[in-house]
């Protein structure tokens, strides 16, 4: 869609929506427009549409930044997930209780929508492995300039004895005594069969008598690496940068999940950084230098540059300088330094106020005086 529509007015919801109230429109629309159900040639955009503004809403610090700044406060690459995973996380996650055994009675309805079983059985596809975060602080001229962070990480690799089976030996691993293998268990409820996950196995229809002696049962091995991570120029603080592979190994032999760093950026004690790339920066600068037309130095996150001040300029206007803010993360160009001038009155003697007084008289300004008169 060219214009993307208000994410509340998406899924129907108020600007004061809960948390639930979000949930609850999103699995109405969701089921609604799903490709597999609705074949209206537009269903599927509506999909889409309908989960990007699942997945800002439903993240408290993403909301925030969206109420605050809209659409803009969000890059193209700020959608991170996938249609599809959005509406599998979520209704994996989604909960009834406990009168089935297992859990889940919602399994199969979900199986019909996305055209494999959330039930994890052994006959399902590879999955990726488990996507993992850390952070990484960097300071406000790094992020306009972009920076090499040398940082240690968890690698996360496949267990070397077991192979991702968490079993310390193939004896070690045996048919599940509560379903039979069969990785589910089915309950008959007049009419309907009810299929649901082994809660002993989870699914995978074995069980392990004795855990892996290297990985404690947990599938992967980890050693610390060191990584030089490359954070672009333009990145804003809470953004999200991927390193692929340095998730959790997938044990079903798919691929590796990915590390999320999080970026957080230091605040800078003169700069601001505003929307549409720019920053912001007070200047005080002296009346005199005004009255003089003084060259001015600035400070830059490029470096200083310079402004030729005049007596004849307006003070309260804003000097935009342009190509000194964020570069742009898409590459299309800088964003604007704005300058915001405030004048100040420098402590003087009592014999340069004498002058000052004397120049001021010699002068006979009468711009107040005429301003006065346009009020009788």
């Amino acid at each position: 869609m060219k214009n993307k529509r208000d994410y509340y007015e998406v899924l129907g919801i108020s600007k004061t929506a809960s948390e639930k109230d979000i949930k609850t429109a999103y699995r109405k629309l969701a089921m609604e427009y799903h490709p597999d159900r609705n074949k209206a040639p537009d269903a599927e955009e509506k999909f889409k549409e309908v989960s990007e503004a699942y997945e800002i809403l439903s993240d408290p610090e993403k909301r925030q930044k969206y109420d605050k700044y809209g659409h803009n406060a969000f890059n193209q690459n700020s959608f991170s997930g996938s249609a599809e995973d959005i509406f599998e996380s979520f209704f994996k996650d989604f909960s009834f209780g406990g009168d089935f055994e297992g859990g889940d009675p919602f399994a199969d309805i979900f199986g019909a929508f996305t055209g494999r079983s959330s039930r994890g059985s052994r006959g399902e596809t590879r999955r990726k492995g488990e996507d993992l975060q850390t952070k990484i602080t960097i300071s406000f001229l790094e992020s306009v300039l972009g920076v090499e962070k040398t940082v240690n990480l968890e690698k996360f690799t496949v267990c070397s004895h077991c192979n991702g089976s968490k079993a310390d030996s193939k004896s070690d691993i045996r048919t599940c005594s509560k379903c039979n293998g069969a990785g589910e268990i089915r309950q008959s409820m007049g009419f309907f069969t009810s299929v649901s996950t082994c809660p002993k196995c989870y699914g995978k229809g074995q069980e392990i008598y004795k855990t892996c002696h290297v990985c404690r049962g947990e599938g992967f091995e980890k050693k610390l690496v060191q990584e030089k991570i490359t954070i672009p120029g333009g990145v804003e603080n809470g953004q999200n940068l991927v390193l692929s592979g340095y998730g959790r190994p997938s044990l079903s032999g798919g691929q590796s999940g990915d590390l999320y760093i999080l970026i957080t950026v230091k605040p800078h004690k003169h700069f601001e950084r505003i929307p549409n790339n720019n920053i912001v920066l007070n200047v005080p600068v002296s009346v005199f230098d005004i009255m003089n037309e003084v060259k001015l130095t600035i400070p830059t996150p490029y470096g200083p540059t310079s402004i030729k001040l005049s007596n004849s300029m307006n003070i309260n206007d804003p000097i935009k300088l342009n190509g000194y803010g964020f570069p742009s993360i898409k590459g299309n160009g800088k964003g604007m330094l704005i300058v915001i001038l405030k004048p100040y009155i420098p402590k003087m003697s009592k014999a340069s106020q004498s002058k000052i007084k004397e120049v001021s008289e010699q002068t006979k300004d009468t711009n107040y005086s005429d301003w006065l008169k346009e009020f009788n």
